[in-house]
């Protein structure tokens, strides 16, 4: 089959796609004369089911009917797609049990689009989402671990989408029209919708960055939202990582770009598992005096408080609606003008959790059980279309600490 729509080849074993995506296969007669290659850009796509000791479907089943999963070995599988001929349009492996990488060599739009229809209808799987934090000391590895003369590539991105925008207006001057859902680029007739928005690509030797970064993280606050970062591989090149857990290979090695997605996943497993151990509430029997409670909350405060017509467009937008980027929902409760109480429901393995919302901070409890990406999602998309300027405790410690200390042990 042609691979140039990006499907791979109809092969039999994890050697031969290997071999394959290393670039050690020769082009066909057909290619050169089209004069297209046989290895694209992979895109990888890490994703999450559930901890281990829950119990989550077997992997092939989880899928819906219309993909199909041939194994290949115990942990790798090809996928086939009826709604794309039933060509191979990526491959699965479970590199660990709770952590799934897709790999595809699909346009990135196909790629975005097929992954993000998968997981938005099924509760058995999320994104990985590597929040600033988890990025951040990332870049701590990065710099312990590359030349100075090499260059590294940084991505910053915020968008005040809650901001409550007063140059927003229609024909008759009505500036309450905040509600809408018009994109930043749609021209009618009620105006402009104009709102905080920061886009920042550093590509810079190391030595520079290290001398230069936190200079400009301190002058700029949107600075504190990094959302993608490029691993320097071995030769040239590297490897891309982003906030909602792709990842884009531009070395030219698969197999490094294998083993740098498992070093990700250590770290991500470490802190999410470590976050959880501390943050689940529970209780346990003590003798005559009743029940000890354990766990501790989550808490996101805000560097500057929100205004109430912003935290009342996140309330609308971010916590009651069903297409909500935080991936949660439930029943509100107001306590005040800037204060609600939410019975929350995570639509990844729909777990139900607390959380008590107010201009200043989010707080929130999570039951024994409750998946940790629940505080990586939050983490990520506050600081991204919320405040990106965040202090977060996981009981009594730093969040950032808990990162820190994990890549140790991962």
């Amino acid at each position: 089959m042609s691979t140039n729509m990006g499907y791979l080849p109809h092969l039999q074993s994890r050697e031969e796609y290997v071999d394959y995506l290393e670039g050690f296969t020769l082009p066909t007669v057909d290619e050169l004369k089209e004069g297209t290659l046989s290895r694209k850009l992979l895109k990888s796509y890490m994703l999450e089911t559930a901890r281990h000791d829950q119990a989550v479907p077997k992997l092939d089943s989880i899928f819906p009917n219309r993909i199909h999963l041939h194994r290949l070995d115990e942990t790798l599988y090809r996928v086939e797609d009826t709604n794309h001929a039933g060509s191979t349009v990526g491959l699965l492996e479970s590199l660990h049990n709770r952590y799934p990488v897709f790999y595809t060599t699909m346009a990135a739009n196909e790629s975005n689009k097929w992954v993000q229809q998968i997981v938005d209808q099924n509760p058995w799987l999320d994104r990985l989402w590597l929040s600033s934090p988890i990025l951040f000391e990332l870049w701590q590895y990065v710099k312990r671990n590359t030349p100075d003369h090499r260059y590294v590539r940084l991505g910053f991105e915020h968008e005040a989408w809650y901001e409550a925008s007063t140059d927003y207006y229609d024909s008759d001057g009505n500036t309450d029209y905040w509600e809408s859902n018009l994109s930043d680029d749609e021209d009618t007739e009620l105006g402009f919708l104009e709102r905080r928005r920061s886009k920042v690509a550093l590509t810079e030797r190391l030595s520079i960055l290290q001398d230069k970064l936190q200079q400009l993280i301190d002058l700029y606050d949107p600075l504190h939202s990094l959302v993608h970062l490029q691993i320097p591989g071995g030769d040239h090149g590297g490897h891309v990582f982003y906030h909602d857990g792709r990842s884009t290979n531009r070395s030219n090695s698969f197999i490094e770009h294998r083993a740098t997605i498992e070093l990700v996943l250590n770290l991500y497993r470490s802190v999410t598992e470590s976050a959880e151990t501390n943050l689940w509430i529970d209780t346990t029997e003590a003798g005559e005096e009743g029940f000890i409670i354990n766990g501790a909350p989550i808490t996101i405060r805000f560097q500057e408080p929100l205004s109430e017509a912003t935290f009342n467009r996140f309330v609308d937008l971010g916590l009651q609606r069903r297409t909500s980027r935080f991936r949660i929902g439930g029943y509100l409760t107001r306590r005040g003008p800037t204060k609600v109480h939410l019975a929350a429901i995570d639509r990844h393995l729909w777990q139900p959790f607390l959380m008590e919302a107010t201009s200043k901070q989010l707080l929130g409890v999570l039951p024994s059980g409750t998946c940790g990406n629940t505080i990586h999602r939050l983490v990520t998309n506050v600081q991204r279309y919320l405040s990106p300027n965040i202090d977060v405790w996981l009981g009594s410690q730093l969040y950032t600490d808990t990162v820190a200390d994990s890549i140790k042990s991962a």
